[in-house]
């Protein structure tokens, strides 16, 4: 019986990438991590106001990739919209170190604009690192996720001791420096180690009569309708705009390119996939990012965080265990991706959906430890701070089965045209999901702990057993993509 070849060694260009892609993670954190600090404390906003502005920039953070992605695909390719990208995120950290409101907004509109354009075209060079079944690929994206939590650490602990001291505007610029370095050392290394990787369409749509462009673009602020509350009318003119977009695709003669033949009824099928574990993960993120809040609110008031060291007490500020995730990821990431690797070797790796049910798994039982912990409460008592150590830390092994692998999983199934854009999808369920874990937050003490982390066990575990019974059908469309 021949033994298959797997290789083991990364491609050099992931680690340019790696480097590119941690300094931006580290501006975008190091600012993410005062903002609302700075629009109560400096800006003087209403608090109430600023965590509505907060929640509302977030989101469109994460919305704006599927723009930036469509762009690339269609007219920039991944490599002049990552520069962009960075050049339009860096001006925004300067500008909002001005400390006005009006700036404020710039520097958010900055920010979004070049999120979007960076976060889902890097992501795509990766992907191009790798053929679609290299067995490097799940590990690669796990490295290069590392990336991501190395920036998350260190970015916050950098400019908080600016921000404490009310120099916010040094805070920010440190952001700024940081996305300078980060675009410096991808524009510096590209033609080194990502020689024609992310180049631009040959064949590109002439650009205003690009119908899907302009659907885009009007659903922008359809997209802020919605943020804002108006839910009805956002609803409404959605539903007007994709009915034009029907009709006009239906009647128009197009020209068939390379960018704008059919769709095959695999490369339907491949995209579909994409569509539905994109779905099942808004139920893992919506869990996962409570750690944000009602953890956070959980960690204040009901954990024990004072320490004795030979003789001195010391009580750990509740913020400093949001710093646990990224540190378990850098910690673990490695081991995560030599084991992808060596089942692989076994020909025992899971498949991508597989990973999903795996993560699901592994974040209903951080949250039974909570559970167990929330039991534990009796009268003015609190727990032990290692309930939410372990919490954070299964939650970081269930993360690393489904954030890496499931950007993988986009750049191996979706059409080479469409990479980006269907990449900027992957980041639309992650806005969702940030909405609905908002949502769920605020149920914290208004019901009992006890419910409110019982139904934070039984909705993961109830949702992997929906994508357990569809893993033989998903794995049919996705055509031998494993």
């Amino acid at each position: 019986m021949e033994q298959t070849v797997v290789k083991t060694k990364q491609p050099t260009g992931l680690w340019l990438l790696f480097m590119t892609e941690l300094w931006e993670r580290f501006s975008y954190y190091a600012m993410r991590s005062i903002l609302i600090l700075y629009m109560v404390y400096l800006l003087k906003m209403d608090k109430g106001g600023a965590s509505n502005v907060y929640g509302t920039f977030t989101s469109l953070v994460y919305l704006s990739t599927l723009l930036g992605g469509f762009l690339a695909d269609r007219y920039l390719g991944q490599k002049w919209a990552t520069i962009w990208g960075g050049l339009l995120i860096a001006a925004g950290m300067f500008v909002m170190s001005v400390p006005t409101v009006a700036f404020l907004y710039i520097a958010m509109g900055l920010i979004i604009l070049g999120n979007g354009f960076f976060k889902p075209n890097v992501v795509a060079i990766v992907g191009q690192l790798y053929d679609k079944n290299d067995a490097r690929r799940d590990g690669g994206f796990t490295i290069f996720y590392m990336s991501v939590n190395i920036g998350a650490f260190f970015g916050p602990l950098l400019v908080g001791h600016f921000a404490a001291s009310g120099n916010y505007k040094a805070a920010f610029w440190i952001a700024g420096i940081g996305m300078i370095i980060g675009l410096l050392t991808f524009i510096l290394g590209y033609k080194k180690f990502l020689p024609g990787k992310g180049a631009a369409p040959k064949e590109k749509p002439v650009f205003y009569k690009d119908a899907a462009l302009w659907a885009i673009v009007l659903a922008i602020p359809m997209i802020v309708l919605y943020m804002k509350g108006h839910h009805t009318a956002s609803y409404i003119s959605f539903a007007v705009l994709g009915l034009a977009y029907y009709l006009y695709n239906k009647k128009a003669k197009r020209v068939k390119t390379e960018n704008t033949a059919p769709l095959t009824k695999q490369e339907k099928q491949q995209i579909a996939v994409i569509g539905i574990l994109a779905f099942f993960s808004i139920f893992f993120w919506a869990a996962f990012e409570q750690a944000g809040a009602a953890l956070n609110l959980f960690a204040y008031e009901y954990t024990d965080r004072v320490i004795s060291i030979f003789g001195h007490s010391w009580e750990i500020p509740a913020n400093w265990f949001q710093s646990l995730n990224p540190l378990y990821v850098v910690i673990f990431a490695p081991l995560f991706s030599k084991l992808w690797i060596d089942l692989a070797k076994k020909g025992r790796e899971p498949s991508t959906p597989a990973k999903f049910v795996v993560s699901l798994w592994l974040m209903s039982l951080g949250f039974a430890v909570m559970l167990l912990g929330a039991f534990m409460l009796i009268g003015n008592a609190k727990i032990s701070l290692f309930y939410l150590a372990f919490t954070y830390l299964f939650h970081t092994f269930a993360e690393l089965c489904i954030s890496p692998v499931g950007k993988s999983m986009v750049t191996k199934l979706a059409p080479a045209r469409f990479v980006s854009l269907l990449i900027g999808v992957w980041y639309l369920s992650n806005a969702v999901a940030n909405k609905l874990a908002g949502v769920y937050s605020g149920y914290f003490q208004k019901i009992s702990n006890e419910q409110f982390f019982l139904w934070l066990v039984i909705v993961p575990l109830a949702v992997s057993g929906i994508l357990m019974l569809s893993l033989k059908g998903i794995k049919k469309w996705m055509h031998g993509v494993h």
